[in-house]
């Protein structure tokens, strides 16, 4: 057989398998599912151990939190998440004294499946996990202000307190505390049914809760065929007494499939990822939904600093130069998204626009590395290949860069496997991984601590988990060290100035180039679609179209 038949016998079998989940729950007589087309397989299910988009995504829909975003709708139909405002969820009420946060849960409330009651240890053991696992919960607990498991208290079995601290254990009011817990990691887990999977080498179950779920809803976590699918169903008799309009919700890997034609054969019912620019365009023009919210999801480079030919500031500072931004937005994303100059994000109060430096300029570009003396070199560009659009970005790059004399060798790779490979390098357990990194992020909050904390800060078991660049400065991390919890605005604000120049200066690590947004295509019969800071789509807030 031919590399085309193979290729279109494996586009065959993607594109019948999910149209056959269709099939089947019409053939058993229920009612046509939910279809998500996602890029890749889910690696972890574990709140304080989420791996990937995906992992983030499954668990805003199946697990709950104390508080919830406040959701407005907007003159199109689609609901939008309030910047920082929560609303209750599991609490039904707080009271804040300073550092101290008080909650008061919900009565009656009990996980499914289990039937256990939830109460103030569960709450108390879920906090404990996240401040215990190393992952990026632990990440997010930091910024939060909880560092330890003795900050939270169980008062009564319906009553938590929470000491908020800076990163010294000092009590301290953080700002974005109550914010903060809004978001997947802080999800509330079953503290009974956990503990009843933990070992003496794994003493908080972390390997089951990746493959286990232990929820109170609003959906639960039905079938799951690795590779394939995921399959959810709502919570009957839910507790908040709203059950979702859709019952039954599919997520499927899309694998090679034609997501195009399955959007508009009526297979797929919402998509987020997987379509260039332009067939966005193609599929507004035929009449499907397609909206872009603006929440903060960049595109990003990362250069390994650590290793020819970026050991040198100044190659670093050529390739900035030589990034064809307006091109890629107006030809790979069809004019969605736009340049993005500051470090952090945009709405954050520190930013101070310091890349704004690097207009595209070849000669400059050029010049540098000239001066540095590279007139011909070459590296590796790493990237996801579950988006279509990333080759399209990487494509434009390469050919920009040649100009300048630097060959690039396109390495896009599977989005499991590369994030195990990035994984292995930042924590020092893969020595080959070098040249680029381009990749998305989302950082959730207006506030610079958490970007500083996984990306600039050296690497530590609190700190630099996502530092593929392997940067490091002493004054970056004293910075960051001092000021990350501060209530002195003033002074932080000015810190976190200082570092995004010298972060402009070194031109290595998670340099954003444009903000990319979320762009979502959906079939003609949903609607109330959600965009948020987590830019995830929540299954419950979804109905029909009337």
């Amino acid at each position: 057989m031919t590399l085309q038949r193979r290729a279109l016998a494996r586009l065959a079998l993607a594109t019948g398998a999910l149209a056959a989940t269709q099939r089947d729950a019409l053939g058993q007589g229920g009612p046509r599912p939910f279809v998500h087309a996602i890029p890749t397989d889910i690696s972890s299910l574990d709140p304080a151990d989420s791996r990937s988009q995906q992992d983030q995504e499954i668990g805003v829909n199946i697990y709950e939190r104390l508080v919830q975003m406040r959701f407005d709708e907007a003159p199109d139909g689609t609901l939008r998440a309030h910047p920082t405002e929560v609303v209750p969820q599991l609490a039904e009420s707080w009271s804040v004294e300073g550092p101290v946060i008080t909650f008061k849960l919900r009565p009656g409330i009990k996980f499914h499946g289990t039937g256990n009651p939830m109460t103030s240890e569960d709450v108390r053991y879920s906090f404990e996990r996240l401040v215990n696992i190393v992952g990026n919960g632990r990440n997010q607990a930091g910024i939060a202000g909880i560092f330890k498991a003795e900050q939270i208290e169980a008062v009564d079995p319906l009553t938590v307190r929470i000491t908020f601290t800076d990163n010294r254990g000092t009590p301290t009011a953080i700002p974005v505390a109550l914010t903060s817990m809004k978001f997947f990691q802080f999800a509330i887990v079953d503290s009974e049914e956990v503990k009843k999977h933990a070992t003496p080498e794994d003493p908080f179950a972390n390997q089951w809760l990746m493959r286990n779920v232990a929820t109170t809803g609003p959906y639960y976590l039905a079938s799951r065929t690795a590779g394939q699918q995921l399959e959810l169903r709502a919570v009957p008799n839910h507790w908040s007494g709203n059950q979702p309009a859709f019952d039954h919700v599919i997520l499927r890997v899309r694998g090679s499939a034609d997501l195009v034609s399955l959007i508009r054969g009526g297979v797929v019912d919402y998509a987020a990822e997987g379509l260039t620019g332009r067939q966005y365009d193609a599929l507004a023009a035929a009449g499907f939904p397609v909206i872009n919210g603006n929440t903060p999801t960049l595109l990003r480079l990362h250069m390994a600093m650590d290793k020819e030919p970026f050991t040198d500031v100044r190659v670093r500072q050529a390739m900035l130069y030589a990034i064809p931004t307006d091109r890629i937005i107006r030809t790979a994303l069809a004019g969605r998204g736009q340049r993005q100059v500051c470090y952090f994000n945009a709405d954050d109060i520190t930013c101070n626009n310091s890349l704004a430096r690097y207009s595209f300029d070849l000669n400059r570009a050029r010049a540098l590395l000239a001066e540095a003396g590279k007139t011909s070199l070459s590296f590796d560009f790493w990237y996801s290949s579950a988006l279509p659009y990333n080759n399209d970005i990487a494509i434009l790059i390469a050919d920009a860069l040649k100009q300048i004399g630097v060959t690039v060798n396109l390495r896009p790779t599977p989005a499991l496997q590369l994030l195990d490979a990035v994984r292995a390098r930042i924590n020092g357990q893969n020595e080959e991984m070098s040249g680029m990194l381009m990749n998305e992020s989302v950082i959730w909050l207006n506030d610079p601590s958490t970007l500083t904390n996984l990306v600039i800060a050296s690497k530590s078991a609190t700190a630099g988990v996502a530092n593929w660049a392997r940067y490091s400065d002493p004054e970056a991390d004293a910075l960051h060290e001092r000021y990350r919890n501060s209530d002195d605005v003033a002074a932080r604000r000015a810190a976190y100035q200082v570092l995004q120049d010298k972060m402009a200066e070194s031109a290595a690590t998670s340099i954003p180039i444009v903000m990319l947004g979320r762009t979502v295509v959906t079939s003609r019969r949903v609607t109330n679609v959600t965009f948020s800071q987590d830019p995830f789509a929540r299954y419950a807030y979804m109905r029909p179209r009337a």
